[in-house]
């Protein structure tokens, strides 16, 4: 006998959101970004070697687009570096303002170079796949 009740569908999905489970449509730039796919055929690895090598390809193996639009392309990607760091900090100090009241400045002021320290290697290539996206379009494998 299975029940049905709206707080458990709620967590469920809320799990699958979190877990990253929820299906993607190929073609939203979401795809391309949580997939580290090309940002053109989202078929080909837009990353060299190891995400966290964070040094996109040249082409893509399966579109042949060139991912580097000209020289200095992806040092635009610093500010969305930016923007992703200034997101961790102030979600460090939203929470720890809200559910630890008695964390002193200086102990505010740690957690928060801990977590963007912690983030980093995460935020550095994700912010260069971001910044491909804003100037990519998806086409499938047309070409």
């Amino acid at each position: 006998m299975s029940h049905k009740c709206n707080s458990c569908y709620t967590y469920k999905r809320f799990k699958e959101i979190i877990l990253l489970k929820t299906p993607m449509k190929k073609g939203t730039k979401i795809y391309s970004i949580l997939k580290n796919k090309c940002p053109h055929c989202q078929e080909g690895d837009f990353f060299e070697g190891s995400f966290f090598k964070a040094k996109p390809k040249e082409t893509c193996d399966v579109c042949g687009t060139k991912l580097t639009k000209e020289p200095g392309f992806y040092q635009g990607s610093y500010y969305v570096v930016y923007a992703l760091s200034v997101a961790v900090f102030v979600s460090v100090w939203c929470t720890i303002s809200i559910f630890l009241k008695n964390v002193s400045f200086n102990g505010m002021i740690a957690a928060i170079i801990i977590s963007l320290l912690a983030t980093a290697p995460i935020n550095y290539p994700l912010s260069k796949i971001i910044w491909a996206n804003f100037f990519f379009k998806y086409k499938g494998k047309e070409i």
